[in-house]
């Protein structure tokens, strides 16, 4: 029976009007859908720690289960490629050392977090040919270097999806890991900064290599979303990122809007927004999976303390209320970034609720 729909006498009539509320309901439930935001934060440092002995796993593990009760549903990481496969294949066959890979994605499961690695860190068989010495004012530091062969690249991202992947080899031999395989994946960290691409930036190459590792991966799970490393120079960067892309696929878009202020950082992403309309990206998912400021000095986003948690609570706000797909601070582990303590939850909670 439809209720609030007055009395009728032909059952049929009445079975109609009752099916025209229901798709009524349903297209009033779409905006709500399509607005939905995922909330999540960048955990690779407790990770690297955890490798290196500094803390324990049971540690991690209780992290990472603040981080889904503070309204955290994903996390990004690095996929180390160096640890995981540090010697060139022999005759055509390739051995594979997953244990940091297994460690990250099934400690991220057990707390009910997905993984969204972030593939990158070439070992040096299958670095490209070239200087990777950056000159700065402070001395010539070793960068990393992009492969020297995309298709390279893309073999490691396909042996990756295969065990991490839906149906992946990872979750058969685990059934006590809760299921939640990679449904994204990031191809590389900014591509546009000489820190992790070495001297010579080019996009165009960079475009090269995402749609090799994009082609590999779909071939794997075709319904798994592929973004585009997040960069670190958004208001120079995704122009030539987004010409770099033309005519090409594209699944999702990565940016990293630091910003000296919240309100800047707000600003940033509209800016990347209007100019993916520009460029005929309306409908490729934007999302903000880097940024935020830290009271440490000599760093990414220094601030005064006292501004640390409230500019938290401020940008996570004010990005929610704009059309991008995800939200993913830095960096959860990291307490001088101010999202522990009740922040990042106060501000997912706003944010859900539509308050602030």
């Amino acid at each position: 029976m439809c209720f609030g729909l007055g009395p009728s006498p032909d059952p049929s009539e009445a079975m109609k009007r009752c099916l025209s509320l229901l798709l009524f309901v349903l297209v009033l439930a779409v905006p709500a859908a399509a607005n939905a935001k995922t909330y999540g934060a960048v955990v690779g440092g407790e990770f690297v720690d955890q490798g290196r002995g500094d803390v324990s796993a049971s540690q991690v593990l209780s992290s990472l289960k603040a981080l889904y009760a503070a309204g955290g549903r994903v996390a990004r990481a690095d996929s180390d490629w160096a640890i995981t496969e540090p010697h060139a294949p022999v005759h055509g066959r390739a051995v594979y050392l997953w244990g940091y890979d297994d460690m990250i994605v099934s400690e991220l499961a057990q707390a009910h977090l997905r993984w969204q690695p972030t593939l990158e860190f070439p070992p040096k068989w299958a670095q490209a040919h070239r200087s990777d010495l950056l000159k700065l004012s402070t001395g010539t530091v070793r960068t990393p270097l992009p492969p020297a062969n995309n298709a390279t690249f893309a073999t490691y991202a396909t042996a990756f999806m295969r065990r991490y992947g839906a149906h992946g080899t990872f979750w058969a031999a685990s059934p006590s890991v809760p299921y939640l395989p990679i449904n994204t994946v990031e191809v590389w960290n900014e591509p546009d900064n000489t820190h992790t691409w070495g001297p010579q930036i080019d996009l165009q190459d960079y475009a090269r290599l995402y749609e090799a590792v994009r082609t590999a991966v779909h071939r794997v799970n075709r319904g798994t979303e592929v973004m585009s490393g997040g960069l670190a120079w958004t208001h120079s960067s995704l122009p030539r990122l987004l010409k770099a892309f033309e005519g090409k696929p594209l699944d999702a878009v990565a940016i990293h809007p630091y910003a000296a202020t919240p309100a800047t950082t707000i600003a940033l992403t509209r800016y990347a927004i209007g100019l993916m309309h520009t460029y005929h990206r309306g409908h490729t998912p934007l999302i903000v999976n880097e940024y935020g400021w830290t009271w440490s000095r000599h760093s990414w986003g220094t601030t005064k303390a006292r501004n640390v948690r409230p500019y938290v609570y401020a940008a996570l706000v004010g990005l929610s209320k704009l059309p991008i797909a995800e939200i993913v601070p830095f960096s959860w582990a990291d307490r001088t970034f101010g999202l522990t303590g009740g922040t990042f939850a106060r501000a997912v909670s706003a944010a859900t609720h539509g308050r602030g």
